[in-house]
């Protein structure tokens, strides 16, 4: 009976770093290799209500400033 009520376990999700300025764009680690990581560079369509793919890349800096300046363009 007491297992019915057991915690569920956490969903995995991936890092994430989301800027907001003028659109909402992130750069996100989809997989791990000794490249370190493939992270994708996304931007928020709210019309459609997605993340379109923007980039791609195996450096985490190089990711998340291109997120960042992403952002900071209007829609």
């Amino acid at each position: 009976m007491l297992a019915c009520f057991a915690k569920p376990k956490p969903a995995h999700t991936s890092e994430a770093v989301i800027f907001n300025y003028q659109r909402p764009t992130r750069a996100r680690l989809v997989a791990q290799d000794n490249k370190g990581g493939l992270w994708l560079v996304e931007a928020f369509d709210p019309l459609h209500k997605v993340w379109v793919w923007q980039d791609e890349s195996h450096n985490m800096e190089k990711a998340v400033d291109d997120a960042r300046r992403l952002s900071l363009f209007p829609g």
